[in-house]
């Protein structure tokens, strides 16, 4: 059972519902039956840039500069530093910047006692922080900062219902006669969790289909916090 699976588990058992089914029909939809008549679908509640979950340049971009820092050097270093990472899309990571990070790193190397920061590209940016004591490795990631994770909440939380919903939709489609009732609940990876007023102020702006009969959101870091849109 996935984090999100579980934490919408516990927000369902927190309203009152006892009888719970994880994956009835196997690994496809629905994720759970409720009183053997609610099928539930559960998904994360992200924020999408450009048509794609926000998460795929943390995901593809920051471990691939991770393993360069961390394996920079001969390990014969006398100084260590921490990098920071800056970005915002479009981002990619490509051989221009591995050799420029590269690069970089080599000449940073005669100025370990500095705090410096360096411009990959228009979209990436590198800060260099002087560590107080010898690390393993010369170099070694400290923090990422997303500057596309920004903005107003319930705005993200509309638009990504634009692109959640017939995802979803599409998903349940060939299997939807089995249940007369479909919910689905999402795991706010935007805002934690919103409030009555914040729920009652996406329903209104709410100006498409939902296709579901009831559509939850559930807090990530306290699954009995949710309500319905």
């Amino acid at each position: 059972m996935k984090q999100e699976e579980k934490i919408a588990k516990t927000y369902f058992k927190s309203i009152g519902f006892e009888n719970i089914e994880f994956e009835p029909n196997g690994n496809r939809t629905p994720d759970f039956v409720i009183d053997e008549s609610i099928a539930i679908e559960v998904r994360r509640l992200n924020k999408f840039y450009g048509g794609k979950p926000i998460e795929g340049v943390q995901y593809n971009l920051i471990p691939k500069i991770i393993n360069q820092i961390g394996s920079f050097g001969k390990n014969d270093h006398k100084t260590s530093a921490f990098v920071g990472i800056k970005y915002s899309r479009p981002v990619k990571f490509n051989k221009a910047i591995k050799e420029k990070l590269n690069s970089i790193l080599e000449t940073h190397s005669f100025f370990m006692a500095d705090e410096k920061e360096y411009i990959l590209s228009n979209n990436l940016i590198i800060k260099i922080i002087p560590s107080l004591e010898k690390l393993n490795s010369q170099y070694q990631f400290g923090i990422s900062t997303d500057l596309n994770q920004g903005g107003f909440v319930l705005s993200d939380v509309y638009n990504s219902l634009k692109f959640i919903i017939p995802e979803k939709t599409k998903l349940i489609g060939k299997f939807k006669t089995e249940y007369k009732i479909w919910w689905l609940a999402l795991v706010d990876n935007i805002g934690n969790g919103l409030s009555e007023n914040e729920l009652i102020q996406l329903r209104k702006s709410i100006d498409f289909d939902l296709n579901f009969d009831k559509v939850f959101i559930i807090s990530k870091s306290n699954p009995i916090k949710g309500g319905m849109i």
